[in-house]
C-alpha cells in the first residue's frame, strides 16, 4: 500500500458504544464497526500508513508482520467503504 495520508471522510458519523466504535457513512448508509485496536487507528487519523504502523507497534504487543497485515486489511476496508479519504 502506498504511504498516503489517510483521514476520516467528512460524511462519516461516529458512535462510541464503549467496547466498539461504529462508523456510519451518511451519504451511502454504510456501517462499519471497529474493535479496540481499530478504534485506536481511527483516532490516530489523519496519519500515513507508516505513522499508524509505528503507533500500533508502540501500543500493542504484536509482530511487525501481523500489525502490517491487519493495518492493511483495515485501511483497505475503510477505503472500500469510503470511510477514509486522502488528506
Amino acid at each position: 500500500m502506498e504511504d498516503r495520508l489517510y483521514a476520516p471522510h467528512p460524511e462519516v458519523l461516529v458512535t462510541d458504544l464503549n467496547d466498539e466504535l461504529v462508523l456510519l457513512h451518511s451519504a451511502t448508509s454504510q456501517m462499519y464497526s471497529l474493535n479496540t485496536v481499530a478504534r485506536s487507528v481511527w483516532q490516530w487519523l489523519p496519519a500515513t500508513r507508516a505513522e499508524l504502523l509505528s503507533r500500533l507497534l508502540e501500543h500493542y504487543e504484536v509482530t511487525p508482520e501481523q500489525a502490517a497485515h491487519d493495518l492493511d486489511a483495515l485501511l483497505a476496508d475503510l477505503h472500500r467503504l469510503d470511510m477514509v479519504q486522502p488528506a
